[in-house]
């Protein structure tokens, strides 16, 4: 079996893209290759738990990535024997950085590696606290293949670095789980409830334009304001919290707020909603670089209202599977009443969801990943 090395600073019980990246494809390529996985500890529950069968753990102390940790990370580095695996992967930008801090000024022997990168870590590395490492490291030595999780992510990277020609870009959209039954009969026959929910996942985050929704909610008549019911499920701060509530209280919005929700009842939530709705709002920080949740609420048949940004538009194609708006409360509002009023436009766009959204999966980002792995073994 082909020996397969993943590094990353996220992982379970941590929840965040970078780790469910991780986890979905260690689960579709364990199978046919002997996957070690280099991370963090953190609560040391992933060694009790069904993800780590038929994985090899190299775990080290300590949980979230802070600045303070690159040390303990280059020590790690050091001591991995990279000569005894076949393929690397290195999934997250302090990982890069601790291997080219060994290949400038440690090793003789340069470390060869592959890289995934999921956005906000190509602008962190340009112009943000991680820009000095920029500065002082060769980012591409060692780098063999370039993955990003969208054309956005791509165009991006080789706007603000200068990738070497000779290193080639290859986007991987993200996947979503096929092994329930997609089907959205259960949603169409919902469709003319007089009850409409609206959704939105993610974590508590300003970026994620949470005060946008209610906003443009409070702009909807108020006879069929009392019909909708928004939801929001993520972790934050208690002071957030508060403040999305009493934003909607001031707007008169039916808000619901749910933290700590495990996937299964995440899964029962998700087929109580009419509409999925992200109002992402633009960052020179943090980007959106490929947008998970929108798939994850079109495995159920729910279209989306999206805002314009990052790699948001890559997945929700306007008027097919979703309406995608500018970053304005107003037009969210006009995009929101729309689905309210034509329930055969939901429908329509409910049934795209469905065909749209067998295109995204795990299994085809893992081939697409391990080509170069697969090539070398037949030449």
């Amino acid at each position: 079996m082909r020996k397969v090395l993943i590094l990353t600073n996220e992982f379970y019980p941590f929840k965040g893209g970078i780790g469910r990246y991780c986890e979905e494809l260690i689960n579709v390529i364990k199978h046919d290759n002997q996957v070690t996985l280099i991370a963090p500890e953190y609560n040391d529950k992933l060694r009790y738990s069904d993800i780590s069968k038929n994985v090899a753990l190299n775990l080290f102390s300590g949980g979230q990535f802070k600045y303070w940790h690159l040390p303990k990370l280059i020590k790690k580095v050091i001591s991995i024997n990279f000569d005894e695996y076949d393929y690397i992967l290195v999934a997250d930008w302090p990982f890069w950085v601790a291997i080219q801090f060994v290949n400038r000024f440690i090793l003789h022997k340069k470390i060869k590696f592959n890289l995934m990168l999921h956005g906000s870590e190509v602008l962190n590395l340009k112009n943000g606290k991680a820009s000095v490492f920029a500065r002082v490291l060769n980012l591409f030595t060692g780098v063999e293949t370039i993955f990003t999780n969208s054309n956005y992510t791509k165009g991006i990277l080789l706007e603000n670095h200068h990738v070497p020609k000779e290193i080639p870009v290859v986007v991987t959209y993200l996947g979503v789980s096929q092994d329930l039954k997609l089907s959205n009969e259960t949603y169409l026959n919902n469709t003319n409830s007089g009850q409409f929910n609206i959704l939105t996942v993610g974590r508590l985050d300003d970026r994620k334009g949470y005060d946008h929704v209610i906003k443009s909610l409070g702009l909807l008549p108020p006879n069929i304001r009392k019909k909708i019911l928004y939801t929001i499920v993520g972790n934050g701060s208690d002071e957030f919290i508060e403040n999305l509530k009493a934003l909607a209280n001031q707007n008169d919005v039916r808000l619901m707020i749910r933290s700590g929700v495990g996937d299964e009842e995440l899964k029962k939530i998700y087929q109580q909603n009419n509409i999925f709705v992200l109002a992402a709002k633009h960052s020179n920080k943090k980007i959106e670089g490929f947008g998970l949740v929108f798939l994850e609420a079109a495995i159920y048949g729910i279209p989306s209202v999206a805002t314009d940004v990052g790699a948001i538009s890559e997945v929700v194609i306007n008027n097919r599977n979703g309406l995608v708006v500018k970053e304005d409360i107003q037009e969210i509002s006009q995009a929101i009443m729309k689905l309210y009023t034509d329930r055969e436009l939901l429908s329509e766009l409910s049934n795209n969801c469905i065909s749209d959204v067998k295109k995204f999966t795990w299994s085809k980002l893992a081939d697409l990943t391990l080509n170069d792995i697969k090539k070398g073994e037949t030449q």
